[in-house]
């Protein structure tokens, strides 16, 4: 058979073709970069607190503080609190008796000198030690009675730990701490001045009956009898004097208020009012007594007590508030000023340039309404919000 009969005999058709076509390489596939997934992409820029941001930005500091009382009401204990200098403990304002300098010198150990502690750079005591020999004594209740130089256990727990200059046993406490420092007895002038301006009480005994009397019997009864007059016992050296028996002694004088200025039985001159020089004026000085150990071993109101009148008191609020406590709510999160014209109502568009006045619309109002949550600062020029 002739190449063109051969090339015409189409039924090895698929020998030819699989015979003159090359195999077809497969092509190298690229890299495909691999993308992160959408929990990995980096976070837009946001601010933490765009309300309080905006507010700090203008300067408007009263409702700065009022947006961050609002916080405080519903986050209880989510206050930044600035400690004092020097308090590194939240039991400093608790006095407890006998002191460690008390303890070592209970037990013989003297000062020796003073060293300023690395922790804290405060100067602290160094002590020269000394031995001390522990006493063990049986007491009537069947106990045991241990003494280590002047301290005195009992059963394990301490009960004293020295004496006073006069003998009385010291006796360990833990107590509120006072206040530091005293109060200036002294007071101006302007202060004795006001106080002696106020109006007084007005004595039952001076009341005017009524113009008409539904009744024949007095209009205010007899409160109390007078104290009669009490002579000198053994008790009582001095005894004491009677009610009708000073009155008359202020008659006779003419100083019982029945007599007028003009009419005084000895010669007078009315003279301006004025002030006794020296410390001489009491009235109005109020000193209160101080707590006893059982009342200040008591210890504060719980913490639990002052959430459950919190809660309560912000119920009230939002009562009073309506629709602005859900404004100041997202106002003390990380919402946005258009996000929360958008959760109001307002179109997008709009909802940007209306979110700033809803919320200092919200804060005044809750400035209105708690008068805890107004303050006093010294305004400032306000700037436009970014």
């Amino acid at each position: 058979m002739s190449a063109p009969q051969k090339h015409r005999d189409l039924s090895r058709l698929s020998e030819l073709l699989a015979a003159h076509t090359a195999p077809v390489t497969a092509k190298p596939k690229k890299a495909r970069a691999i993308t992160p997934a959408n929990d990995n992409k980096p976070a837009r820029a946001r601010l933490a607190w765009p309300a309080f941001e905006r507010l700090a930005h203008r300067g408007d500091y009263s409702r700065l503080f009022a947006l961050r009382h609002w916080k405080n009401l519903n986050f209880p204990g989510s206050e930044i609190d600035v400690p004092e200098e020097g308090n590194y403990d939240p039991e400093v304002a608790i006095e407890t008796r006998p002191s460690e300098g008390e303890l070592l010198s209970s037990v013989g150990w003297k000062v020796i000198d003073r060293e300023r502690w690395y922790f804290t750079n405060e100067m602290v005591n160094i002590y020269e030690p000394k031995p001390s020999v522990e006493t063990r004594l049986k007491n009537r209740n069947g106990g045991t009675d241990t003494s280590l130089g002047a301290l005195l256990f009992r059963d394990g727990k301490l009960m004293q730990w020295g004496e006073t200059r006069k003998g009385a046993a010291l006796k360990p406490v833990e107590r509120t701490r006072g206040v530091k420092g005293g109060a200036d007895p002294s007071r101006s002038e302007s202060a004795i001045w006001a106080y002696l301006e106020l109006s007084g009480a007005v004595s039952p005994f001076t009341a005017r009956p009524y113009v008409k009397p539904r009744s024949a019997e007095p209009a205010i009864h007899g409160c109390y009898d007078p104290l009669p007059r009490v002579e000198p016992n053994e008790k009582d050296r001095c005894g004491r004097f009677g009610v009708e028996e000073a009155r008359e002694v202020l008659r006779r004088f003419g100083v019982d208020g029945g007599v007028p200025f003009e009419n005084l039985p000895s010669s007078a001159t009315r003279y301006p009012d004025g002030l006794v020089a020296g410390d001489q004026w009491v009235g109005g000085v109020k000193k209160p007594k101080p707590l006893g150990e059982i009342s200040s071993s008591a210890g504060r109101e719980p913490e639990f007590v002052r959430h459950v009148e919190t809660m309560a008191y912000v119920d009230y609020l939002r009562r009073r508030l309506r629709e602005r406590a859900a404004v100041l709510d997202m106002a003390i999160a990380d919402t946005s000023a258009k996000e929360i014209g958008i959760a109001m109502g307002l179109a997008p568009a709009y909802a940007e340039k209306r979110g700033p006045a809803l919320i200092d619309a919200a804060i005044d109002a809750l400035i209105a309404i708690d008068e805890t949550a107004r303050g006093e600062f010294v305004p400032t020029k306000e700037k436009t919000a970014a």
